[in-house]
């Protein structure tokens, strides 16, 4: 019967479309077991799914060599080599799955854009880019997954962090890359400069709190920004300078928009002990819950330095070494 007929060429044509399909995903090398560390934020088939979303995203305008462990790498020769899934996987594990299309989407379209508009910018006309100078502050662990430093433009402002000096861009950061910046004939320090210039433009919510630390009373300040609050911190002498005692600051970064400080001053010297010893376990929950964490580290902040305070937690006893430089300032005769 016509029927029967139509039905059997369906079903064909359903089965040439799966084998179709499936070939292009293997051909690409896909990939589908878990970035370490993601295992619990959302399912296997889920895991699957929004693979799969983001191939057929992507493909829109890119070729894509491989996904492994949630990283996918583009094949040579296109506008970018490689683009982390991680938070992707997070901001999906926090919305309902029937949202994850849009989402998945609206975040390969969002780069896609910021891209184009890169294109249209004159990497020869320094002048024309200044405004978009910005900078990011990454894991080092996560750069080096991630294709490493070669060809960017860093400085290192934190230990075990890689601040990344980025184009600012309508929908997305883009990091500058290497070829670009040598266009300019300009030291890295002079554009890094001009892109803390830039963050410290931000608007960003500032405070201050009065906590109890074993019966003693601390003051304990912040800075928030979700896009720039790290950043911003890199610059606390012109961003907050009332946050920044005689001795400098005690200051934890642990995501992106968020940054925790006290002050070291000669009236309260040990405050930042009570600080650090109050605040150690928020911070890890801030670093370890957010999807663009950057250190669980404390860092002593003077004379736009940072240097990283030696932490010791022996079964929940926490024990603060104070850096040599701080320890010379505290202990210097009037």
């Amino acid at each position: 019967m016509p029927y029967e007929k139509k039905t059997n060429l369906m079903k064909k044509l359903f089965t040439l479309l799966i084998i179709i399909t499936s070939f292009s995903l293997s051909a690409q090398n896909i990939d589908y077991s878990f970035p370490e560390g993601y295992e619990n934020e959302i399912s296997k088939k889920e895991y699957k799914y929004l693979i799969n979303e983001s191939v057929k995203a992507i493909t829109r305008n890119y070729k894509i060599a491989s996904i492994i462990e949630g990283v996918v790498k583009l094949e040579e020769g296109q506008d970018y080599s490689v683009v982390n899934l991680h938070n992707l996987i997070l901001k999906c594990s926090e919305i309902d799955k029937e949202e994850w299309s849009e989402l998945i989407n609206s975040h390969f379209d969002s780069m896609h854009e910021s891209i184009e508009k890169q294109k249209e910018l004159d990497p020869n006309k320094f002048e024309t880019l200044v405004d978009y100078f910005s900078i990011r502050i990454y894991q080092e662990s996560f750069v080096i997954q991630n294709g490493g430093t070669e060809n960017l433009i860093t400085k290192k402002h934190l230990d075990g962090t890689v601040s990344l000096l980025m184009l600012d861009l309508p929908s997305t950061f883009t990091p500058i890359q290497k070829k670009m910046f040598d266009l300019w004939d300009k030291t890295v320090d002079d554009v890094f400069e001009i892109a803390q210039k830039n963050v410290n433009k931000q608007e960003f919510t500032k405070m201050t709190e009065s906590i109890d630390v074993n019966e003693q009373k601390i003051e304990a300040h912040f800075i928030e920004n979700e896009d720039y609050g790290a950043s911003l911190a890199l610059d606390l002498k012109n961003n907050t300078p009332e946050f920044i005692g005689e001795w400098g600051s005690v200051v934890a970064i642990p995501n992106k928009g968020i940054v925790n400080i006290c002050k070291v001053s000669k009236d309260e010297p040990f405050d930042f002990i009570l600080f650090i010893q109050k605040f150690k376990p928020v911070v890890e929950q801030f670093y370890n819950q957010h999807p663009q964490p950057i250190s669980a580290n404390f860092y002593w902040y003077y004379n736009g330095q940072f240097t990283r305070i030696n932490v010791i937690d022996s079964n929940g006893e926490i024990n603060v070494i104070s850096p040599m430089g701080l320890t010379e300032l505290m202990t210097k005769k009037k």
